[in-house]
């Protein structure tokens, strides 16, 4: 699943989050309506981030795990014949 955010940046380095969205299209709605009332020189971002469930990240931490150890081995094994 995938969420996307609306920040506003600030001109001083400050940031701040608009809105945290389930579509793109939520997102550049909020946008449109922002941009009836800003100034010229604000600028937004819109962000997307993948939300991962728990069984997701365990299988995925231990897939890498085993690809690392494989890795290992061979990498042993290479150098036991040089």
């Amino acid at each position: 699943m995938n969420v996307f955010t609306l920040t506003s940046l600030c001109g001083c380095g400050t940031t701040s989050i608009l809105g945290v969205f389930g579509s793109m299209e939520a997102a550049i709605e909020r946008l449109r309506m922002l941009a009836a009332c800003t100034d010229s020189g604000d600028e937004y971002r819109i962000e997307c981030f993948e939300i991962k469930t728990f069984e997701e990240e365990v299988e995925n931490t231990e897939r890498v795990l085993r690809s690392r150890a494989e890795w290992k081995a061979k990498q042993a094994k290479m150098e036991e014949l040089n």
